[in-house]
């Protein structure tokens, strides 16, 4: 008696899961009725069979093409069930000949023992690619009527829930999108951010029961995918991809649609990050490409900038500094010594040149200790910045954007007044409807639908007037002198922010020049510019305090290391 094998699928978790029992009663009727044993099943629910990258399918091919041959024959209800790709199926077919292995359809007819049974497989499966593609579009047509619509067309979204088919902002989850999106700002890295969320035992997104089970917690990729979806600033972009079949692996690939098709649309309602900080946000992925983006050689090639360290370096002072004699950069360095019992971490600035290649190349072989070094540009910024008219400008300074921040809370309040009294008119419009006889469930639902716009809107403006009517909060002189007291604490705490807000102030690394010293000590001469639109270069008087830490073509600053 011949051995056969039963293959079953459907293709959405939409179907019923009672599709795989009813496939395989009617292959193991098929097998009775002509004597066939069933020596194994295979299955695959709620994929496609427009991919070959189905575990159940795997196995059967894999089983199927073994030595010695592990069946003769291949039960399936229609050759659909095994694959839609017409490529697939006859290739399929060549390679189960080959080991002389049938193909039965139970309900199709496909028999490929049978004369001509090339010519079935090829029609049958030019006729599943073409129903496949037909439904595909048909699909995509349906999901574009959604987004016309203004409902949803995709699944489950961090930050957002679904009610009526339409997304809805959830606070709580809006709260972790705004603090990724700060941190970003801020400069820290996915990495970094996704391994604090975990220490913080913030809930992760699960797109759905199965992948929410089996992730564990935050990733990178799962904080980069936040900080890039545009949905969080108030704006819907679809249609900027499609998935098509690779040919070579039968893999399913994502593929970028022109810009040209993509269907954008502005939905305030949707914003959760607040412009300034989506502007921040911009400017730091700006900046971080620029740094690891490759640039073109003369020669054509692409390398990349070798600014990486700029961007995401574990000091304070990695990336902000070069060499005077030779222009290569300044890099951390840790030497780890053992002491009897005691292991001791050292880490030194030192220059690359003169590291990596020698005196030949670069005489300055002097290594920086890093708390002495960043201690001594720590302690001259605050000696410069403790006279008390440079305190006062930095609190005019501070003061002046708090008022921006408050005439910004106005703004808002009043534009959220005129929506809610446009969503408050268009409700009554729609209550004097029904009450004229007018009904129909399209006509409950928008008035649910705008009951509730209204109320998260009437709940935004409560908070923005409370804070409107409360002082806006000064800053001091004496508070900004407490927090110069507090520098090293604050930067030893997060470096990675610190180096943002010091290269906000700088135009380009600084120069570190080697002086002479008595034996066993360490001098260094270090200038730095400062930006022409700086903070600090607001006036020249508040720069001329600063010149030991930023020159700006003032004399360098000098001091033991």
């Amino acid at each position: 008696m011949k051995r056969a094998v039963i293959y079953a699928r459907y293709s959405t978790d939409l179907q019923s899961p009672t599709s795989i029992e009813d496939q395989v009663r009617l292959c193991e009727q098929h097998a009775e009725r002509h004597g066939l044993i069933v020596v194994d099943r295979y299955h695959d629910a709620a994929m496609s069979g427009a991919t070959t990258e189905r575990p159940g399918y795997q196995q059967l091919v894999r089983a199927a093409l073994s030595t010695p041959r592990a069946f003769d024959v291949v039960l399936c209800e229609a050759l659909d069930r095994l694959t839609r790709d017409a490529a697939e199926a006859t290739t399929l077919y060549r390679r189960l000949r080959l080991r002389g292995v049938i193909i039965v359809g139970v309900s199709d007819g496909t028999d490929t023992s049978r004369k001509g049974a090339l010519f079935q497989v090829t029609m049958n499966g030019v006729k599943n690619a073409v129903f496949l593609d037909d439904l595909s579009e048909k699909t995509h047509r349906g999901m574009a009527g959604r987004v016309a619509r203004g409902l949803t067309a995709g699944g489950r979204l961090y930050g957002y829930r679904v009610v009526d088919g339409r997304r809805e902002i959830v606070e709580a989850q809006a709260i972790i999108v705004r603090r990724i999106w700060r941190e970003c700002a801020e400069g820290r890295s996915h990495r970094t951010t996704a391994h604090q969320l975990n220490v913080d035992r913030i809930p992760f997104p699960s797109q759905d029961t199965k992948r929410g089970s089996e992730r564990k917690g935050w990733t990178a990729s799962t904080v980069r995918t936040i900080v890039m979806n545009q949905i969080y600033c108030g704006r819907v972009i679809w249609n900027r991809s499609q998935f098509l079949k690779d040919p070579d692996t039968g893999r399913r690939l994502r593929v970028a649609r022109p810009p040209d098709q993509w269907d954008v649309k502005e939905r305030p309602e949707l914003r959760i990050i607040p412009p300034e900080l989506e502007q921040a946000v911009k400017e730091r992925l700006a900046f971080v490409r620029t740094a690891y983006g490759p640039h073109a050689r003369p020669d054509g090639r692409w390398i990349p900038t070798g600014r990486a360290p700029v961007a995401y370096p574990k000091y304070l002072l990695s990336g902000m500094l070069r060499c005077a004699e030779c222009g290569m950069a300044v890099v951390a360095q840790t030497t780890t010594r053992r002491k009897g019992d005691r292991v001791y971490h050292q880490t030194w600035y030192r220059c690359a040149g003169a590291k990596d290649k020698g005196p030949a190349v670069c005489g300055h072989d002097v290594g920086y200790r890093q708390d002495h070094l960043e201690g001594a540009l720590v302690a001259r910024f605050r000696e410069a910045t403790a006279k008390p008219e440079t305190i006062e400008r930095l609190a005019e300074l501070v003061n002046a954007r708090v008022e921006v921040a408050a005439r910004g809370r106005g703004a808002r309040a009043e534009a959220l007044a005129a929506e809610i009294g446009r969503l408050e008119r268009e409700s009554r419009n729609l209550v004097r409807f029904v009450a004229e006889g007018g009904d129909g469930l399209s006509v409950r639902d928008e008035l649910r639908q705008l009951d509730g716009e209204l109320e998260r809107r009437r709940t935004e403006l409560t908070v923005l007037e409370a804070a409107r009517r409360a002082a806006p909060a000064h800053a001091h002189p004496a508070w900004i002198r407490k927090r110069l007291e507090q520098l090293d604490e604050l930067l030893a705490r997060d470096p990675a922010r610190g180096r943002v807000e010091i290269l906000k102030h700088l135009d380009g690394p600084g120069q570190v020049r080697p002086l002479p010293a008595p034996a066993g000590q360490r001098a260094a001469e270090i200038t730095w510019r400062v930006q022409p639109n700086s903070l600090l270069a607001v006036d020249q008087e508040a720069v001329g305090c600063l010149r030991m830490v930023a020159g700006a073509g003032f004399e360098p600053a000098t001091f033991g290391l």
